[in-house]
């Protein structure tokens, strides 16, 4: 009878944890690097960007900021897993480069969107011994950040 609880057991935590993986990303919903963004967009619109700094995510417009933009222009999935890659161009004033993009979900309304580029720049940078500024990171390592979903908003208020 022992064996048979611990059994049972064992298949409870089993099923609560698959229950509690988060679903696929919901493609049609925009999302920002700050919660509190959502707010201030549906508030404020675009003038949002004046007041916190932060960026958005929609698969429609890509990535973008106050000055910093990276349009989508391949987005793969694979059947059987929630995560997609992109293949991007992002350009900040004076510059830009391609950029490849893994984002998965994280919670039920948060997502993970790791850049290379940013993997790249920040191994080069502590290579270096630069300071780097983690503040903004969430506890992420650097060139990982999350994303969350603003439920109300699907793409930026013009």
């Amino acid at each position: 009878m022992h064996m048979t609880l611990s059994g049972a057991f064992v298949l409870m935590l089993v099923a609560s944890a698959v229950a509690q993986e988060p679903g696929p990303i919901d493609r049609t919903k925009l999302y920002v690097s700050k919660p509190e963004a959502c707010e201030a967009l549906q508030t404020k619109g675009v003038d949002a960007f004046n007041d916190l700094d932060f960026t958005t995510l929609s698969f429609t417009d890509g990535i973008q900021g106050m000055e910093f933009h990276c349009g989508f222009f391949d987005v793969k999935s694979k059947a059987n897993t929630s995560a997609v890659l992109v293949e991007a161009i992002c350009e900040e004033p004076g510059f830009m480069y391609p950029d490849l993009i893994a984002i998965g979900p994280w919670d039920d309304k948060t997502m993970q969107v790791i850049s290379s580029y940013d993997l790249q720049s920040a191994a080069m940078a502590e290579a270096s011994g630069e300071a780097i500024d983690d503040s903004e990171n969430q506890g992420q390592p650097l060139g990982v950040a999350l994303y969350t979903r603003c439920d109300s908003l699907s793409e930026l208020p013009r």
